[in-house]
């Protein structure tokens, strides 16, 4: 990563800030993509029922969707460096909190509140990524970040192989890697945007500013809420084993991560709304093809893998666009947009999709998946055209 960006960002200390960022945010990844189901299987070996464990999992989506729209205010009162130290710390204490406590309620007040942090590191980091990146490497920045970062989420559940779920040691470790993010914070000094002081942005002004973007990024939340939940449900109902059901996401995983360096490159050599109309196209053909191709297993994969590369790809060029677009509190707000989407397409797609089964049979997961890409592009469609009058 180091000499990737050495050839691309020639100012030292706009590639130094930008490799510290892209780390902190990889470790934190790493912390995510590991504790998140710790947790669920610790409350399972613990007898808990599965709608509490499933409770429990509907927090962070919860804090987003309430803390969103606050942060381009907060973020007024003290630069981006020390919200990301904050919201470490406060990660680090609840972790800790859990370790000393296994009662529930302290579970779930623990579990929001890394959320909250973890919801304002992500909005005010990415924010700070775009306003370092320039605009001519910004989309390979982009996609070099979202690689990392899909590379940290997809091997960090090995911990939970080698630690297992049960006891305190699991968690020590978490709290030691997202320790760990505090490190590359040392190296940001010099290109460290501050807000204080300035005038916020309302996450809603920005919406109407860019529904394209703000669709996009709820777009790509829904569809990846819907496959990560109900994709093995659907391919079971189709016939499939248990281990092709697993393996199909791990094929989509992989093409995510894989997509993102040709993503970002492209962002910088060819219209980025195009691309963020064809990425979406690809998402629509996949899933109209789903129900034919469900049975055969290599035209499955290859399906799998460029519509996981899809999917991804929106957040990367949505982005990527947003920066090239915006500045100061409009960016922080168009990041708070981003993050409140993540929220409500996390909460409301699983409850969708499983509607949509209930009513329809296992397609119905795909009526539903075709339906919300067919809004997207009516709305990219409408937005366009009023963009040239």
């Amino acid at each position: 990563m180091k000499y990737f960006l050495r050839g691309l960002i020639p100012d030292p200390e706009r590639r130094r800030v930008l490799l510290a960022i892209i780390s902190l945010l990889s470790i934190y990844g790493l912390t995510v993509g590991f504790f998140y189901p710790l947790i669920s299987l610790n409350m399972e070996l613990r007898g808990y029922s599965s709608s509490l464990i499933g409770l429990m999992g509907a927090l962070p989506f919860l804090a987003s969707i309430i803390v969103s729209p606050m942060i381009p205010f907060i973020m007024r009162f003290m630069d981006v460096r020390r919200w990301v130290f904050i919201s470490i710390c406060s990660d680090i204490f609840f972790i800790f909190l859990m370790i000393l406590s296994e009662n529930i309620y302290i579970w779930f007040v623990s579990r929001f509140m890394m959320g909250v942090a973890g919801t304002i590191l992500f909005v005010v980091s990415e924010t700070w990524i775009n306003e370092v990146a320039e605009d001519h490497y910004r989309g390979r920045v982009m996609g070099l970040y979202t690689f990392v970062f899909s590379a940290t989420l997809g091997i960090s559940p090995l911990f939970i192989v080698v630690l297992g779920a049960q006891g305190n040691l699991p968690f020590i470790v978490a709290l030691v890697i997202i320790a760990a993010g505090l490190l590359p914070l040392r190296w940001t000094r010099g290109q460290t945007p501050d807000f204080s002081g300035g005038k916020a942005s309302h996450v809603l002004m920005f919406c109407l500013l860019a529904p394209t973007l703000v669709g996009a990024t709820a777009l790509m939340a829904f569809e990846e809420a819907l496959v990560v939940t109900l994709m093995p449900v659907y391919a079971l109902r189709n016939g499939l084993t248990e281990a092709s059901a697993a393996l199909i996401l791990t094929v989509a995983a992989i093409g995510s991560m894989a997509a993102q360096p040709l993503v970002g490159r492209l962002a910088d050599s060819m219209n980025r709304n195009l691309l963020l109309f064809i990425c979406a196209l690809l998402i629509l053909v996949g899933a109209i093809l789903l129900p034919f191709i469900i049975q055969t297993k290599i035209l499955l994969w290859i399906v799998m893998f460029i519509w996981g590369g899809a999917i991804a790809a929106i957040y990367t060029v949505a982005l990527t666009i947003m920066g090239s677009r915006f500045r100061g509190a409009q960016l922080a707000a168009g990041n708070a947009a981003f993050g409140l989407m993540w929220g409500v397409s996390g909460t409301v797609a699983p409850g969708l999709g499983g509607l949509g089964m209930t009513a329809w049979g296992p397609n119905g997961f795909v009526y539903i998946l075709v339906s919300a890409v067919v809004a997207f592009l009516i709305l990219a469609i409408i937005r366009a055209r009023f963009a040239r009058r």
